[in-house]
């Protein structure tokens, strides 16, 4: 229990030492923080299954939550890059976060969650970015399509952590990863604003990166319950 509350503290504050610091002006030093706090919850994971259960469910959960990772330092290089390879950069780093909803997708379905109203609900809210990326000054570009698709995704996930919620009871496990997955959604919501809208300030990035780490917290915690 003590590597796991140790872990727990790290993965906090390194999270909150990045996201209090992080500033434009130093790219280097901000995604060396980013790095430190992403493996920092990689590793509170890893630790948690190892202390609580291994299996199918939460070996997908964390594979799921390395993707994540994996595209939050992809999406770090925007920093480094000319305009020229910004839309590249954010087309890898949607991928690697779409592999991750794949995945978490998978395993919902192994817990019975995941159903065609999930699905369908996670293609009706791609539907409706799409229809008010206008009226909310979004312009996507060339990233539309892959936008769209991890959109659905994380709709998908996002309603089957409800679903599970609901239906499971309001357990501790339920609890986390419905909360995870919709801070998630709210990250993201705020990103298309940082991407896609043009909004640069510093204070709406700091928002987005509380929720995005609050949420791969939260379910990263999910394992103790799982």
């Amino acid at each position: 229990m003590v590597a796991f509350y140790v872990l727990l503290a790290v993965a906090i504050v390194m999270s909150g030492i990045f996201i209090g610091t992080w500033s434009r002006e130093r790219p280097l030093i901000s995604i060396m923080l980013k790095s430190l706090a992403t493996i920092s919850v990689i590793a509170l994971g890893i630790v948690t299954v190892s202390m609580y259960t291994l299996d199918t469910i939460t070996i997908l959960l964390l594979v799921g939550l390395t993707f994540c990772m994996m595209g939050d330092l992809i999406l770090a290089l925007l920093e480094f890059c000319g305009n020229d390879k910004r839309e590249d950069i954010i087309q890898s780093g949607e991928i690697s976060f779409a592999l991750a909803q794949i995945v978490f997708i998978v395993m919902f379905a192994l817990m019975d969650v995941v159903s065609l109203f999930g699905l369908i609900a996670g293609v009706a809210i791609a539907g409706i970015i799409y229809l008010v990326r206008k009226p909310m000054k979004l312009d996507f570009g060339k990233t539309t399509v892959p936008t769209l698709i991890y959109a659905s995704l994380l709709g998908a996930n996002v309603v089957a952590s409800i679903i599970l919620m609901i239906t499971s009871g309001f357990e501790l496990v339920n609890i986390l990863l419905a909360v995870g997955f919709v801070l998630f959604i709210i990250s993201d919501l705020i990103l298309s604003k940082i991407y896609f809208g043009g909004v640069q300030k510093p204070i709406v990035q700091q928002i987005n990166y509380v929720a995005y780490y609050a949420a791969i917290i939260m379910i990263a915690l999910s394992f103790i319950a799982i």
